[in-house]
């Protein structure tokens, strides 16, 4: 039996064993970011003397305690937020010899990034237990990273001297996390050369960013991004540097001298010594007063030097392959469970985007519905602009160089909630990992569990030969072309999947070009 004892560059740690599967968790794979290093890029991690016992997860990424939260994140055990939270879990098998023709004598892994809008979610969520992937002999890793204020604050344009130039803290320590995997993963028997980053909805944004960014190349050698490609906003240095000073506003600090809290340090030192609750409450303002899209990656010009999308057109991501799609009703989850999350909110934001092309838009999504509902048809749009569009738009740009892309879209309706659901944002989850028999999925997949378990195998299989070959034929699904511009083959997973071209095309045809997240 392979052992529960592993010895990583920082010392020894002490897994357990769960069936066929090893597991260690809690693993730090950067220094805890506190105090000076708060609003810093990650730090190496610490090493230690004698045995570390992983057998219990770490604290969450510091987020809301917001009962919304909880239910979004899909968090149904009692877990412990802070900011010492850069750890990660390893999910291992057992025993036995990876797939033959491997040539490596070791298996696979993949590296999970958890979604959550950017301010909630972590890497030990029950959801995401790689349990069902390391029996399918993968190994996995699940990882936290800052959120929020801590992971994505900018502070190159405010503090003085601009030594903090360097943003997307929470980007960087993805990165961080790769490092870990890269010079670790062999000991428990992964192989750092067949690396699979998968993630979803704010982690697939993560994964177009990590596409883009030089400090990521290499550490990574296929993708899954699912419902996620681009933040809707901020996107720019600029937008990022006017979210900060609302925040400085709202914490009553100067920019320029951090006066207002009694230090009279600078403004970065001034928001490094609050106490991280002070912090949590004032994100939680920004949040309600601009919108759950209020948090997410920007062009800084250092750590992430363009957009995602122009920089794989100009072969950022060359040879890596893809696998990636989205939902086809994205919004309706949004527009249930978080009251203010609302289309009409959405609206201002979508018309100062394209102006007078977004009535032309809406009357073509319009047209497209059996009900000709205008107030479904803005739904639809609206679940297009924030991950339909941008997931297309990442998968052109990826099949344009010639790499393997294979494009989705999730369409099996949920008849939860009276049928409101529909084929939401995050319902393929479940299916992706496997785990319909958790109390979350059995909220969100209603009466149709029996019916959803031959779907699920057939995606977690095309998700694990993905994983091991970059590509994800083989596991029960009907054949799956490759994507391009021309055909525009898409796997409709559905009760009877099939590949259809260019599905919508009417809708996807109608965005404008300039529309390019």
């Amino acid at each position: 039996m392979a052992e529960l004892i592993v010895e990583t560059l920082q010392g020894s740690v002490r897994g357990e064993l769960r069936g066929a599967v090893r597991v260690w968790k809690g693993i730090p794979y950067a220094a805890p970011p506190l105090g000076a290093l708060r609003f810093r890029p990650p730090a190496p991690p610490v090493a230690w003397q004698g045995e570390r016992d992983a057998t219990a997860f770490g604290s969450v990424a510091a987020q809301s305690r917001d009962s919304r939260v909880a239910l979004m994140s899909g968090i149904t055990e009692k877990v412990i937020s802070g900011e010492d939270c850069l750890v990660l879990n390893v999910f291992a098998p057992r025993d036995g010899a990876p797939d033959a023709g491997t040539g490596t004598g070791a298996w696979p892994v993949m590296v999970w990034i958890h979604g959550g809008a950017f301010i909630m979610g972590s890497g030990s969520t029950p959801l995401y237990s790689g349990i069902p992937f390391a029996e399918q002999g993968i190994v996995v890793v699940t990882i936290n990273y800052r959120l929020g204020l801590p992971g994505l604050l900018y502070l190159g344009d405010v503090a003085p001297g601009g030594d903090r130039a360097e943003g997307n803290y929470g980007l960087l320590d993805q990165i961080a996390a790769l490092a870990w995997v890269r010079d670790n993963i062999a000991a428990f028997g992964g192989d750092p050369g067949a690396v699979t980053v998968m993630g979803e909805s704010a982690g697939a944004i993560s994964i177009a960013h990590l596409l883009a960014m030089p400090a990521a190349r290499g550490l990574f050698h296929r993708a899954i991004l699912e419902s996620g490609a681009s933040a809707l906003s901020p996107s720019t240095r600029a937008d990022a540097t006017r979210l900060t000073h609302a925040v400085l506003a709202q914490l009553g600090i100067d920019p320029g001298t951090g006066t207002g809290t009694g230090t009279g340090t600078g403004a970065a030192d001034a928001l490094a010594a609050l106490p991280i609750d002070q912090l949590l409450a004032a994100q939680d303002h920004v949040t309600e007063t601009l919108g759950i899209t209020a948090y997410g990656p920007y062009i800084d010009g250092v750590t992430v030097p363009g957009s995602p999308v122009e920089l794989v057109r100009a072969g950022s991501a060359d040879g890596i392959p893809l696998l990636l799609g989205s939902n086809r009703d994205e919004w309706t989850f949004f527009e249930l469970f978080l009251g203010d999350v609302t289309v009409e909110g959405f609206k201002p934001v979508l018309r100062q985007r394209l102006g007078a092309q977004i009535d032309a838009l809406l009357e073509v999504y319009r047209s497209a519905r059996p009900d000709q509902s205008e107030a479904r048809a803005w739904v639809d749009l609206i679940g297009d602009a924030v991950f339909g569009i941008p997931v297309v738009r990442l998968a052109e740009a990826q099949a344009g160089r010639g790499a393997p892309v294979f494009l989705y879209r999730f369409d099996w309706r949920s008849p939860a909630f009276g049928g409101r659901l529909g084929a939401a944002h995050a319902l393929e989850l479940p299916f992706v990992w496997n785990r319909l028999d958790l109390q979350l999925s059995q909220l969100l997949l209603g009466d149709q569990l029996p019916h959803a378990q031959g779907l699920a195998t057939q995606i977690h299989l095309a998700w694990v030969s993905f994983i091991k070959t970059g590509d994800p034929n083989g596991g029960g699904l009907p054949a799956w072309p490759r994507y391009d511009a021309e055909r525009r083959a898409t796997m409709l997973l559905d009760r009877a999947s099939q590949v259809a071209d260019d599905p919508a095309g009417a809708t996807r045809a109608a965005w404008p070009t300039s529309y390019d997240p």
